[in-house]
């Protein structure tokens, strides 16, 4: 059985642990110390699929067409001074070129950089941070789940 979007996840957390600096890269942990840092997380998000729209894609069996938006939330100590320009620039090119993700996607697929957004509330008090998004569109077969 294969699932693709579990697949997406681990080679994500995978390709963002080779950013240059990072000292940790976590899935879907928020407690990350602060000798731990720079870090990023990796949040499973959200998925959705073409099966509301399209009921002839269930009746037959046929493929969804999914798109996962996964949340990457880079952090760093407000003293480190910020690089999170150049984490945001090796982030986009590593996803966007590493060859094991396009595999997964399929060749009907994707991988699109959607942007990102610094400075959020939560984190505000002591850490720089940044949430870098994309949206990972594949085949999503029920068959082989």
């Amino acid at each position: 059985m294969t699932d693709v979007r579990e697949n997406i996840l681990a080679r994500l957390l995978e390709v963002l642990t080779s950013v240059p600096n990072i000292r940790t890269a976590v899935r879907n942990d928020v407690d990350i110390v602060e000798d731990k840092l720079p870090a990023i997380t990796v949040f499973d998000g959200d998925e959705e699929t073409n099966g509301a729209e399209d009921r002839s894609a269930r009746l037959s069996n046929r493929p969804y067409v999914a798109r996962m938006m996964p949340d990457i939330v880079v952090q760093e100590l407000h003293a480190a001074g910020s690089e999170l320009s150049t984490l945001r620039r090796e982030i986009i090119r590593r996803v966007l070129n590493d060859a094991v993700l396009i595999e997964q996607v399929g060749s009907n697929g994707a991988i699109r950089y959607v942007g990102c957004q610094t400075d959020f509330g939560w984190l505000r008090e002591k850490f720089n941070a940044m949430n870098v998004q994309f949206v990972f569109q594949y085949s999503l077969k029920i068959e082989e789940l």
